[in-house]
């Protein structure tokens, strides 16, 4: 059972990386707006206040703002779409974008037959455009516009309720058979209308349960940012000690798209979570309040030190640690450059995550000591957890993100991981890269060959790709697969019939990882893309 709801947690993790990886890309082209908008940039350099510069501006702030106003429809059909199988993803999409529409549909329908619906504020601007906008009193019913309708803001919460089941009634549905007169309506046809029915009906029932839930986790966030420095600590030590099994994105989401993050209104706009507090502080060319309270549990400020500064450190203190230079400088720059500019960590964490426990357990304190170290600083970030990101969310934003203790905590952070690194990996004699034995024995040869995998730069993708299907144990065996960031993730039907010691060395790799039974990770870094690649072409075969 334990096995069964790890595997269904890392599923359900995985699936949210779609909407984030979209929400990052358009939150960088708001940041880019965002800067284009500063009024202390607009006044040291006037031409940037020129009508067709501040147009760009505007449209590529908007284009961060449309992921957020609409994030609950983006993550139910990212979750629809990350958790269903394969062969039926557009299905499951679908089915999510109904179901969507039904649930906010009936909610206002409800709202409306018992005369719970509060009046918004409706107001004419500029060439007669009506705007509708929500009340203070609507925002405590939790009652808000979406696409037209004034329904219960489910928040980020409804749409995973709704990816879930989308993707749960399309496996459930996609082959059920119905009486011949309505056979038209059976097979690929009914999980759209069985989800669409589904959330008729919790449309109905949303009115009357929601303020329940909702209070529920107000409180939730209420105990969270009550925790303090401590509570700041916990949250990026859990962060990272959950790298292993998938379940970190699960975690910072918790904070990143729920009231757990905070809530805050900003230049006339309610915006929920760290993720949305921190884009629509960017948005607002006005805004120069005090954040710090909320994005003491922001991904981006935590884990900036570590990622742009910590890792790098670390991976120099492997690389001095190591007695064939040679071998570790390979790997050792590809895994720094995903951290430093993808913000992505799991090249260098694999690569001793297994062999030494205990170094990766003070790796996720030091990720926590940075959280509490900014939170005691007051520092108010709002960047992401990259190098471009810290320049044009942290540097460029001058009045509105505190970026300096950022970096200055990340500088502290690389000499204490070169050396805490350094001195574990000798004092310990951990075999990282470069480490090996010198004897020139067979046992060692075999070593070095295998060991001489991770630093190959060009392989036969193909080959690979037959490699992993293999050591799967076939095609037949091969139930799901999709991949993240950095990581082939695989669910199998028999377990019994992969080859584990096989799939740690297949080439190009950086290690294997198993968070279930059933569930199989196979790191590639960010040539992942490339090897999900080569292996849909396999299976279409």
């Amino acid at each position: 059972m334990k096995k069964k709801l790890q595997s269904y947690f890392s599923l359900l993790g995985r699936s949210f990386l779609m909407a984030v990886a979209v929400m990052s890309f358009f939150v960088l082209l708001l940041s880019l707006g965002a800067v284009l908008k500063n009024p202390h940039f607009i006044e040291a350099a006037p031409f940037l206040g020129n009508t067709a510069i501040q147009f760009i501006a505007n449209a590529l702030s908007e284009s961060g703002l449309v992921v957020i106003r609409f994030m609950p429809l983006v993550f139910a059909v990212s979750i629809a779409i990350g958790m269903s199988e394969k062969g039926t993803k557009e299905l499951a999409a679908f089915s999510a974008l109904v179901g969507y529409l039904f649930m906010i549909t009936f909610s206002g329908l409800t709202m409306s037959a018992f005369n719970m619906t509060l009046p918004p504020t409706v107001a004419v601007g500029d060439n007669n455009l009506v705007s509708i906008s929500q009340t203070l009193e609507m925002r405590k019913a939790m009652q808000t516009m979406i696409l037209g309708v004034q329904t219960i803001d489910t928040g980020v919460l409804g749409g995973v309720i709704v990816g879930t089941v989308a993707a749960w009634a399309t496996k459930r549905y996609k082959t059920k058979t119905l009486p011949m007169i309505f056979s038209f309506y059976q097979g690929k046809h009914f999980p759209p209308i069985a989800t669409g029915f589904i959330f008729m009906l919790v449309g109905i029932a949303i009115p009357f349960v929601w303020p329940f839930i909702g209070g529920g986790i107000y409180n939730t966030a209420e105990l969270v940012t009550g925790a303090g420095v401590v509570g700041s600590f916990l949250f990026g030590f859990i962060e990272r000690i959950l790298i292993p099994t998938g379940l970190h994105h699960v975690w910072y989401s918790l904070a990143h798209f729920t009231p757990v993050g905070g809530t805050v209104e900003i230049c006339g706009e309610v915006f929920t979570g760290t993720k949305a507090i921190t884009t629509g502080a960017l948005g607002c060319g006005d805004y120069t309040g005090d954040l710090s309270d909320i994005t003491r549990v922001w991904l981006g400020q935590g884990a900036t030190p570590i990622k742009v500064f910590g890792v790098p450190g670390a991976l120099l203190g492997i690389y001095l640690a190591a007695k064939n230079k040679n071998r570790a400088k390979v790997i050792a720059i590809s895994a720094a450059s995903a951290s430093f500019f993808a913000g992505v960590t799991e090249p260098f964490e694999f690569l001793f995550m297994f062999l030494a426990p205990g170094l990766f357990v003070i790796h996720a304190a030091l990720t926590g000591l940075s959280f509490a170290v900014l939170d005691l600083l007051n520092a108010s970030y709002l960047g992401g957890n990259n190098i471009i990101e810290l320049l044009f969310n942290g540097v460029f934003q001058g009045h509105k993100s505190t970026w300096i203790p950022v970096v200055l905590v990340g500088i502290a952070m690389f000499f204490i991981y070169l050396l805490t690194f350094k001195w574990y990996i000798e004092k310990f004699n951990v075999m990282t890269p470069g480490r090996e034995p010198d004897e020139d024995t067979e046992e060692v040869l075999q070593a070095e060959l295998e060991a001489s995998k991770l630093i190959r730069s060009k392989v036969d993708k193909k080959e690979v790709a037959l490699s992993l299907i293999k050591h799967l144990g076939g095609k037949d065996n091969i139930k799901e697969y999709t991949n993240c960031i950095s990581r082939l993730r695989v669910f199998v039907h028999d377990p019994s019939l992969v080859d584990s010691e096989a799939l740690r060395k297949v080439p190009d790799s950086l290690g294997m990882s198993q968070p279930s039974d059933e569930e199989f990770h196979i790191v590639f870094g960010m040539k992942v893309s490339e090897y999900r690649d080569a292996v849909d072409l396999q299976f279409e075969q």
